[in-house]
């Protein structure tokens, strides 16, 4: 075999290697969804993608909705211990900043301790943090993989929605 005939065949050969692995790379990326943003700043604190579903078994009421560009979504209420009722939906990741210690006292999810859950930007209130009782320390600021986030429904925006309200006005200003 010549050598230009082996060039060509080694060549052939990394290229198909090469076109392969990146297939492969490429079906195993996570599609980004769309992004929940503080309702008070805009600032971007989780992705429909983190989205789960966990029932409170003190939750008042449960519903799942049709919501976020058409992903079903369960909407809790529950209630505190002052009465005052929130809509929340629950989360694996979510962007809070460090706040407070955890609590056990009045758990909507038994088992688990929760804390505050405040916009990094605003330090407005998102929501909540919770984390099993187990593993709830001092050392632990923020959920870990068994942990999750229960964020108010009505304190957080769909960042497209968002963008769409500001493509209207927009177009309103151009006539």
């Amino acid at each position: 075999m010549k050598y230009e005939e082996k060039f060509l065949i080694q060549f052939f050969i990394i290229f198909l290697t090469l076109f392969y692995t990146k297939l492969e790379h490429i079906e195993e990326e996570t599609l980004l969804e769309e992004y929940l943003i503080c309702r008070q700043c805009g600032s971007d604190i989780t992705l429909t993608n983190f989205l789960i579903e966990k029932l409170s078994p003190v939750a008042l009421s449960v519903v799942n909705q049709t919501i976020y560009e058409n992903k079903r979504v369960l909407i809790q209420e529950v209630q505190n211990p002052l009465g005052i009722k929130f809509k929340i939906i629950l989360l694996k990741q979510a962007h809070c900043a460090k706040f407070d210690t955890w609590s056990t006292i009045f758990s909507w999810f038994p088992g688990y301790a929760w804390k505050l859950c405040i916009c990094p930007k605003c330090t407005g209130h998102l929501g909540w943090m919770f984390e099993p009782i187990e593993t709830a320390t001092k050392d632990q600021n923020f959920p870990s993989e068994k942990g999750f986030y229960a964020l108010i429904y009505n304190n957080i925006l769909l960042e497209s929605y968002v963008n769409s309200l500001l493509m209207k006005e927009s177009i309103f200003r151009e006539n």
